[in-house]
C-alpha cells in the first residue's frame, strides 16, 4: 500500500513543474507575452528540482517529464537571460515545443539507454520496440499540438495526460513475465 501511494505521489510531482507553468500561463484566459515570462521563470526552477530528483532516483527517470522539464528548464533560463530569439521560436512552435522536447528526449533514450524511452528495464528488443511505439504516440500528440495551436486543452493538456498513461501501459509490455 505504501509504495502504490509513493507511485501516485511521484506521478502527481512529475508534472508539478507543467502543470504550474498552465495554471500561471493560461490559467486567466489567453496566455499574454508577461504572462508567459513570469510563467516560465517560476516554474523553470521547479523544472530542475524535478529534474534534481529524477536523476537522483535508482530507477529510470521517467522520459515525458524529462522532455517536459528540459523544455521548461530551457525556456526559464531564455527569459532569465533575455533570450528572445529562444523564446520567439517557443512562440512560434507554441504547444508543439513541448513534444519536440520529448520527441528529442524519445530518440535519445531509445538509443543510448538500456530503459529507452519507456524507462522500463527488460529485454532490449521488447524496449526498444514500446520505446518506438511511446515515440510514435509523441509524433502523433505533436500533430495534435499543431492542428490545435492555441488550444491548450486539446494541443498538451490532454495529449500530455494521454501520453503519461500511454506510456504506463508500455511500461507494463516491457517487464519480463515470471
Amino acid at each position: 500500500m505504501r509504495s502504490a501511494a509513493l507511485a501516485v505521489v511521484e506521478y502527481l510531482l512529475g508534472f508539478l513543474a507543467l502543470a504550474l507553468f498552465a495554471f500561471l500561463a493560461f490559467g486567466g484566459g489567453p496566455a499574454t507575452d508577461d504572462r508567459l515570462l513570469f510563467a516560465f521563470k517560476v516554474a523553470a526552477p521547479v523544472a530542475v528540482v524535478e529534474l534534481a530528483v529524477l536523476f537522483r532516483r535508482a530507477a529510470p527517470a521517467n522520459r515525458l517529464i524529462l522532455g517536459a522539464n528540459l523544455w521548461l528548464a530551457a525556456g526559464g533560463l531564455a527569459a532569465a537571460l533575455q533570450q528572445w530569439w529562444w523564446l520567439k521560436g517557443y512562440q512560434q512552435l507554441g504547444e508543439a515545443g513541448l513534444f519536440v522536447f520529448m520527441a528529442f528526449v524519445g530518440l535519445v533514450t531509445t538509443a543510448f539507454s538500456r530503459a529507452g524511452f519507456v524507462a522500463a528495464v527488460g529485454p532490449r528488443r521488447p524496449v526498444v520496440l514500446a520505446s518506438l511505439v511511446l515515440l510514435a504516440a509523441v509524433l502523433l500528440a505533436l500533430l495534435a499540438a499543431v492542428y490545435f495551436r492555441g488550444d491548450v486543452k486539446f494541443a498538451a493538456v490532454i495529449p500530455v495526460i494521454a501520453l503519461s498513461w500511454f506510456n504506463r501501459l508500455l511500461r507494463r509490455t516491457v517487464r519480463p513475465r515470471g
